[in-house]
């Protein structure tokens, strides 16, 4: 499957691209810039030299790509999908992405009138496949390819079909388990946990996830 991984060039989205790219999946890094893109894609290939890597601004990358992982800041968004969106129709939408708040050293989040990131994204590409997932990874780890992934990845979204195929990407993810969580609503725990996460993280100084007990 080709993706694109669009805002590929950030933490998140550079880490989640080297993922998918070692197991063996194409991807196309995308950018704002075309030439940030290709730099990504230059620093990845040192780490992949053998993976099936290129890189584009975020339009073509989309327009190419039969999947596409959403790995920017909230705050792009709206421009995002007003330039990409109907490159993004009837595709597999892969939301990565919190509306994050910052007041001081305290993260929360801020949700649109929609509920989450992930039914913003839906309502903006209405025949989109999106599932929100990888929301509690860590970009720092996600990079690191030999570092041991720890917790489980938490899927949900409106269209079962799309959820098994992100499912599927998980599993061939070394270390990694989804869980799939039931319908796209639920993207507005999943981003609530992300902002707790990072106050754990902050006040025990680690990198913490979410393991789910119970489930097999």
């Amino acid at each position: 499957m080709r993706i694109a991984v669009l805002g590929g060039t950030g933490p998140e989205g550079l880490g989640l691209a080297a993922r998918l790219a070692q197991i063996g999946e194409s991807v196309v890094i995308g950018s704002r810039s075309a030439e940030r893109a290709a730099e990504a894609v230059a620093k990845l290939r040192e780490k992949l030299p053998q993976a099936s890597l290129a890189g584009a601004g975020n339009l073509a990358a989309a327009t190419d790509a039969e999947a596409a992982v959403l790995a920017f800041p909230y705050e792009g968004v709206d421009a995002t999908l007003a330039e990409c969106g109907a490159a993004l129709a009837g595709k597999l939408v892969i939301d990565t992405i919190v509306p994050m708040k910052v007041d001081g050293k305290f993260f929360g989040v801020e949700p649109p009138a929609e509920g989450s990131a992930g039914e913003r994204i839906q309502a903006r590409v209405p025949t989109a496949k999106v599932v929100s997932a990888f929301k509690h990874q860590s970009a720092h780890h996600l990079i690191d390819l030999d570092h041991k992934m720890e917790g489980d990845v938490l899927i949900c979204g409106s269209d079962d079909a799309a959820k098994a195929i992100v499912a599927g990407l998980v599993t061939r993810i070394r270390d990694l388990r989804p869980i799939d969580v039931g319908d796209l609503r639920n993207a507005r725990v999943f981003e609530a946990m992300t902002a707790l996460l990072l106050n754990i993280n902050r006040k025990h100084k680690t990198r913490s996830s979410v393991a789910i007990l119970g489930v097999k």
